[in-house]
C-alpha cells in the first residue's frame, strides 16, 4: 500500500515537473512577425512556414498591412520580415530600415533568377506577369505595347494609375527612343498617347473584370494570374499576350527589418520563403511564378502561367533604385500629362 502511494506521489511530481517545463518552453518560444498582403497570399505563406516553425521552435505571426501602415511598422521596428513591392522596399532601404540578407543564413539566394535581386536587402520571392489582356472576340492578339495607342482603340482601353507597371512601361518607351529613367520624355509622350485611348482608370480587380464582362473595353494591362482567373473561373472572354518588347513583373519582395531581436531567425525565415517548397505552394495556390530556379513546377501548374524558365529573363524593369529617388516628381508629372 505504501509502495503504491509512493509511486502515485512520484508520478504526480513527474507530471507536475513536465507541465512546468512545458509551460517554461512555451513562455520562451520565440516569435517572428511577418507582414504580408492579407487574404489568400498570407494563407499560402502560412502553409509555407509550418515546417520552419517546427524546426526552429518559433511562432510566425502573419499580419496584413499596406501603405502608411507598413511604413510606420518598419520605422517603429514592429515587424521582422516584410513582404512588399520594389517601390516600397527600396524606399525603406534608402532609409537604412533593412538589414542586408546573409547568404550563409539565406542560402537560397544563390538560386534566384537575376531579375529577382533588387539589392542586397530586397529580393523577390515570386513574380506575376504584366501583359496585354484583350477580348479575342473583338481584337486580334496584340503584338506590341504600342498597340494600346492605336487610334482604332480610342475609348476601348483600361489602365490602372501611377503604379509600378506603368512606370516600367514609360521606361521601356524611353529606352526605345534612346532615353532612359533619367531622360524619360519620350516615354511620357508615348504614355500620353495611350492615355487618350483610356476609357477607364481601373481601381480594382473586380472593376477590371466587370469592364470585360460588359464589353466596355477591348484591351488593358493586367497580370497573367488575373487573366486566368477572369477567363477560367469567371467565364469572361479574355486572353493574354506577351508583347514583342517584353513584359513586366508583379513582384513580391522580401526584406528583413534591421534592429529587431532574433535577427538570424528572420534571415532563416526569408530563406524558407525563397525555398523551392514555398515557391511550389505559391504557384499551386495563387499562380505566381517562383523566383528560385530549383523549383520544379508540375506541367499543369506551369501551363497556367505566362512566365516560364525560358522567358523569365525577358522581364523588363526600370532602375528602381533611381526611380524611388524621383518617384514623387514622376507622380506629379503623371498627374499633369497622363491622368488629368
Amino acid at each position: 500500500m505504501k509502495r503504491q502511494f509512493r509511486k502515485a506521489i512520484t508520478g504526480s511530481v513527474i507530471m507536475i515537473a513536465a507541465c512546468a517545463l512545458s509551460s517554461v518552453a512555451l513562455a520562451q518560444q520565440k516569435e517572428l512577425i511577418l507582414s504580408g498582403f492579407g487574404g489568400a497570399y498570407d494563407e499560402a505563406m502560412a502553409a509555407s512556414v509550418k515546417s520552419f516553425e517546427r524546426e526552429n521552435g518559433v511562432k510566425v505571426t502573419i499580419v496584413a498591412g499596406s501603405g502608411a501602415n507598413n511604413i510606420a511598422r518598419v520605422r517603429n521596428k514592429e515587424i521582422d520580415v516584410i513582404v512588399s513591392d520594389p517601390v516600397f522596399a527600396l524606399r525603406m532601404e534608402a532609409e537604412k530600415a533593412f538589414a542586408p540578407l546573409d547568404p550563409n543564413l539565406a542560402s537560397n539566394l544563390k538560386n534566384l533568377y537575376p531579375k529577382a535581386i533588387y539589392s542586397d536587402a530586397v529580393v523577390a520571392a515570386n513574380f506575376g506577369a504584366y501583359v496585354i489582356a484583350y477580348n479575342p472576340a473583338e481584337v486580334k492578339a496584340p503584338q506590341s505595347w504600342h498597340d494600346l495607342a492605336k487610334p482604332e482603340y480610342r475609348g476601348r482601353i483600361a489602365l490602372r494609375g501611377f503604379r509600378p507597371e506603368n512606370i516600367d512601361l514609360i521606361t521601356l518607351f524611353a529606352k526605345e527612343a534612346g532615353g532612359d529613367e533619367r531622360h524619360p520624355d519620350a516615354g511620357f509622350a508615348e504614355m500620353a498617347k495611350i492615355a487618350r485611348n483610356v476609357d477607364v482608370w481601373v481601381e480594382s480587380h473586380a472593376n477590371h473584370l466587370e469592364l470585360y464582362r460588359n464589353g466596355q473595353i477591348s484591351m488593358s494591362m493586367w497580370t497573367d494570374g488575373r487573366i486566368a482567373w477572369a477567363r477560367d473561373a469567371e467565364g469572361t472572354k479574355i486572353q493574354g499576350a506577351i508583347p514583342k518588347e517584353g513584359f513586366f513583373a508583379l513582384s513580391s519582395t522580401l526584406s528583413v527589418v534591421a534592429g529587431r531581436p532574433n535577427a538570424d531567425l528572420a534571415q532563416k525565415l526569408v530563406n524558407t520563403l525563397l525555398s523551392p517548397e514555398a515557391g511550389l505552394i505559391m504557384a499551386q495556390k495563387l499562380g505566381y511564378f517562383p523566383t528560385n530556379k530549383e523549383t520544379k513546377l508540375p506541367p499543369e501548374v506551369q501551363a497556367k502561367m505566362m512566365i516560364t524558365p525560358e522567358n523569365v529573363n525577358n522581364l523588363q524593369s526600370a532602375d528602381w533604385k533611381y526611380i524611388v529617388s524621383v518617384y514623387d516628381k514622376w507622380q506629379q508629372r503623371w498627374e499633369r500629362e497622363i491622368q488629368r
